[in-house]
């Protein structure tokens, strides 16, 4: 059995796995206080209960998914030498373990959550993946990408466990595996980004080909629409909240026109009673949703020679729920090839992480094979190069 938490800003999600991949048991529960480390343990000790009674099984370790505001990326390029005697994908382990000492060396504060291989290039010229046969170049460049926490954000993190008496056994960011599961069914997009905005954060996820090429993330997300309804309606958080959860499921034209639609539903009503100007709640929703935007993608360089025009962005994220039914006009033209939004639910997000464990475990087993049935040969290899 493998069991998945997904710990999110306002929610917990915890699922666990049969060996067929089947979920036979899953829970839930919203997050009040997301500065109080002891709810959050008492959440988690709560949802455990729930699932081993479900599973008739005790819980000793969990893989875990979750978002930061914090995470940073550090790009990182390693050339290795072709000498023939080593395999493709020793040459990538060794590249891997060299990316470990780097960060462990220089980045001394910085945890790795995940690492990525952006590109491949045999003697500069950029391949989609390495060919099996080696004999016909010199040297092979790694480009990685690393997405990282500090040391002292993933103590933290591990704290909350360690209070449950539960092991980590994985860690990775959940906006990266959920975006590597749904580009699943995009595969005919040669271009595609996935922005998850969060409660805290938004994350921009970007590929190319298939290949990750970009990871950003700002500490602007769903809870700075709220306070900002809330500053300039003058109406406290928690009406705010409601407000914007409200467009949420309607169907609303936002734009800088100025026009009102004033349908007889729910939020208009809501608007009415508090004496709110739908136009400039519009306005304000809308700049704070373009700015988002233009912090993640008009100010980042886009890498790999994309052109905007390309890329199809897709939504997905608690905060993106206002793309679902509500149409937005900006007042700059962004010149996607398409924004939609994708709906995704608390199960398959718990989902999209054993998927992920499963796929990372496959490949760190591969390795270690590898590195060992090299072992022997290598050893004597380095002693016939002392004589």
């Amino acid at each position: 059995m493998d069991t998945v938490i997904d710990l999110g800003s306002s929610k917990v999600k915890i699922s666990t796995f049969d060996q067929k991949k089947k979920i036979i048991s899953y829970f839930s529960e919203k997050i009040d206080d997301r500065e109080n480390i002891e709810e959050i343990s008492s959440i988690i000790k709560k949802l455990i209960k729930y699932s081993e009674k479900e599973i008739s099984n005790h819980i000793e370790d969990i893989n875990l998914i979750f978002d930061h505001q914090n995470f940073s990326t550090i790009d990182i390029s390693i050339k290795k030498n072709i000498d023939h005697i080593k395999s493709p994908s020793e040459l990538m382990f060794d590249a891997k373990q060299e990316c470990t000492q780097i960060i462990n060396s220089c980045y001394k504060d910085q945890r790795i959550i995940q690492s990525f291989i952006s590109s491949i290039k045999l003697d500069k010229i950029e391949l989609k993946k390495i060919p099996k046969d080696l004999k016909d170049y010199s040297d092979i460049i790694f480009e990685f990408k690393l997405l990282c926490i500090s040391v002292e954000n993933f103590s933290y993190l591990k704290s909350i466990f360690s209070k449950n008496n539960l092991e980590i056994k994985n860690t990775f960011c959940s906006s990266v595996v959920r975006s590597f599961n749904y580009m699943n069914n995009f595969k005919n997009e040669k271009s595609i980004a996935f922005l998850d905005i969060g409660f805290l954060r938004s994350s921009l996820v970007l590929f190319k080909n298939s290949n990750l090429q970009l990871i950003k993330n700002i500490p602007i997300g769903g809870q700075s629409i709220t306070k900002d309804i809330s500053y300039m309606m003058k109406i406290d958080l928690k009406d705010s909240e409601e407000i914007k959860h409200l467009f949420n499921k309607s169907e609303t034209d936002f734009s800088y026109s100025g026009e009102i639609n004033q349908e007889e539903n729910s939020l208009t009503k809501k608007l009415i009673t508090k004496k709110i100007s739908i136009d400039l709640l519009k306005k304000v929703i809308l700049a704070r949703v373009e700015e988002i935007l233009n912090l993640l993608f008009v100010d980042t360089q886009i890498s790999g020679s994309i052109e905007k025009e390309e890329i199809l962005l897709v939504l997905i994220g608690g905060g993106s729920k206002l793309f679902d039914k509500n149409s937005f006009n900006f007042e700059n033209s962004n010149n996607y090839k398409d924004i939609i939004f994708y709906e995704e639910t608390d199960k398959e997000i718990c989902k999209s992480g054993l998927e992920y464990v499963l796929k990372y475990n496959q490949e760190k087993e591969n390795s270690i094979k590898n590195n060992k049935n090299r072992g022997i040969f290598e050893k004597f290899f380095n002693l016939f190069q002392k004589i």
